[in-house]
């Protein structure tokens, strides 16, 4: 819990002030709700001696108003700035988790569940504003509320006061002993609903493959499963959770037993002198401290899961990741003209390598084709060279310096790629295609926009929307076929005027015909900047300068289109295949 306390420090730090305040109006709410109780007792004892008059009697009444009035006014004071404050702790976490997300690698996102990454961020994430501001709040008032109103009661009775006193080392013991079930079945509960979020978030995604297989009913099934054990889950903590008011209520009862026959004893005249008065008015006290005796169980479990919540997004924000700019980098750098050089690559993968020593030099303003068999490592060059990873071995040269020496914002400032599958975002048509441009009005960004466009063949079937470049998209751009998503991802890429534009297997979605436009098209596009196109068909690298041909993670073939067809090898094999395919495709 402390170490909870520490991580949260600067996350208060800018609210100390409101913290601050509030603290010293629950002094004041303290000082004003225990003295309350007080006056009823010395009324009762002035009926009792028959010395009260009609204008003392609005005295009290008045005193007992104004006295409430003032704890009250200080108890929604306090409640404003300690929520406040938790609201706004909870928006700078979320902001810095966002923030952080942005920073990490691909990798973390293959290996994490987009479904447990959303908990984390709603159930985790409230557990934690409720830590920082209701039990916080509630502790500060429970503990000052406590000091005052045993203050109070050993000015009126030290013996009764010790027997409310006796029951709080049972009271500490049984609640510790619940909180640490509570703690760890609490994680457990958490963990389940990862698993269901995670379910869910995936059917919601994949909901077309679903139906396509026509398993709903295999997957409700799945889910119910799941459902049922996170049900389970909770149901055991609550189990735990739930006896904790009950044992407060029952101490509660039992110390006002002892309360009644040892208090009556003294007003009797047993052992002590106590006035009816007195009695009342510590029977009162007492009264008034039963919230927050029962409310320790609660404070008790909200300081609980706000700690093991805190625990699960803290995994999030120290989650390093693995590229990076790091003590090579020069923030000097911030152009790229777009020489590439690979100087014996090898990335290994489980003892495996992937890739193996890998050389070879594209000139800026040249273009290079890859192709090769399934799994051969054409991807990952296009990785490479963006930084999505680093090389185990060997050297990657971006203008004759080493990659890992430029800031990874300016690198891939000067990048556009083209992924193998477009992610569209829930926009305009317009808006992804300018999503890497600076923000800017709209009227300044259109003809950059519409050139895109162009370049990328959409325009046509952009216009035959009803409501064309503004027509917005359904999630992941489901209103759009696969060849147009491919094609507005082009777009994406060429609008940043990008000095190496990279296309990774990105015409795989289009047919011969517009992918033979698209390259007429990129032909303008690809003049002055380095060009890297990933294809499995031939005819993509027609018109460029040189084309690595990779097997097994090694350079088996380069040259120009022409000549690596006079070498009557793998690649002039594919090239006579994809003939023949096109050639049974048009008859």
């Amino acid at each position: 819990m402390l170490q909870t306390v520490r991580d949260l420090a600067p996350y208060l730090r800018p609210h100390r002030w409101k913290l601050v305040a509030g603290l010293v109006l629950i002094v004041v709410n303290g000082f004003f709700a225990t003295l309350a109780p007080i006056i009823p007792g010395r009324a009762i004892d002035e009926f009792r001696n028959q010395t009260m008059t009609m204008g003392r009697l609005w005295l009290y009444v008045a005193a007992i108003v104004g006295v409430m009035a003032v704890a009250a006014v200080a108890m929604v004071l306090v409640r404003r700035l300690f929520l406040y404050a938790s609201w706004e702790v909870q928006f700078d976490i979320r902001h810095d988790i966002f923030k952080h997300f942005t920073r990490l690698d691909g990798g973390y996102f293959d290996r994490t569940r987009v479904g447990d990454l959303m908990a984390r961020l709603t159930a985790d994430l409230g557990a934690v504003r409720m830590l920082a501001g209701v039990a916080v709040f509630q502790g500060l008032n429970t503990l000052l509320l406590f000091g005052f109103t045993f203050y109070r009661m050993f000015a009126l009775s030290p013996q009764l006061s010790l027997i409310t006193l006796a029951t709080a080392p049972l009271i500490s013991l049984l609640f510790y002993l619940l909180l640490r079930v509570v703690h760890r079945r609490y994680k457990y509960v958490q963990e389940q609903f990862s698993d269901v979020s995670s379910m869910a978030q995936e059917n919601f995604s994949g909901i077309r493959v679903v139906k396509g297989f026509g398993i709903e009913e295999r997957e409700v099934s799945t889910f119910g499963r799941l459902n049922d054990e996170f049900v389970k889950r909770n149901l055991a903590l609550t189990r735990v959770d739930g006896p904790l008011n009950p044992m407060m209520e029952f101490l509660f009862g039992l110390t006002m037993a002892l309360l009644l026959l040892v208090g009556g004893r003294l007003v009797l005249g047993i052992g002590g002198d106590l006035t009816v008065g007195e009695f009342s008015s510590f029977v009162f006290l007492y009264e008034g401290i039963q919230w927050p005796m029962i409310a320790l169980g609660w404070i008790g479990s909200l300081l609980q899961r706000g700690s093991t919540s805190w625990g699960r997004l803290k995994e999030i924000l120290t989650a390093a990741p693995a590229v990076g700019d790091g003590e090579q980098t020069d923030y000097s750098l911030r152009e790229i003209r777009g020489r590439i050089e690979f100087d014996g690559v090898s990335v290994i993968f489980d003892g495996v390598k992937a890739l193996d020593r890998v050389s070879f030099v594209v000139e800026a303003g040249e273009s290079v084709g890859i192709t090769g068999r399934t799994g051969a490592g054409k991807t990952l060059i296009v990785n490479l060279i963006a930084r999505v990873i680093d090389p185990d071995e060997g050297r990657i040269l971006i203008d004759g310096i080493d990659h890992r020496c430029f800031p990874v914002e300016v690198l891939r400032r000067y990048i556009g790629l083209v992924p193998q599958e477009p992610f569209l975002f829930s926009d305009t048509i317009a808006d992804n295609i300018a999503y890497g441009l600076p923000e800017a009005p709209t009227e300044e960004l259109a003809p950059r926009v519409l050139a895109a466009a162009d370049l990328a063949q959409l325009t046509g079937d952009i216009e035959d929307l009803p409501l064309g470049f503004d027509t917005r998209l359904g999630e992941r751009g489901v209103t759009l076929s696969g060849g147009q998503r491919q094609r507005t991802a082009i777009a994406r890429a060429l609008v940043r005027d990008p000095s190496i534009l990279m296309f990774d297997d990105a015409l795989s979605a289009v047919d011969t015909q517009t992918e033979a436009r698209i390259l007429e098209g990129l032909a303008e596009a690809q003049r002055g900047r380095t060009t890297v196109i990933v294809a499995h068909r031939i005819s993509a690298f027609q018109n460029t300068h040189r084309v690595l041909v990779l097997a097994d993670g090694r350079v088996v073939e380069q040259g120009t289109h022409d000549e690596l067809l006079a070498l009557e090898g793998w690649y002039a094999d594919m090239d006579r295949r994809q003939k023949l395919e096109a050639d049974l495709e048009a008859a």
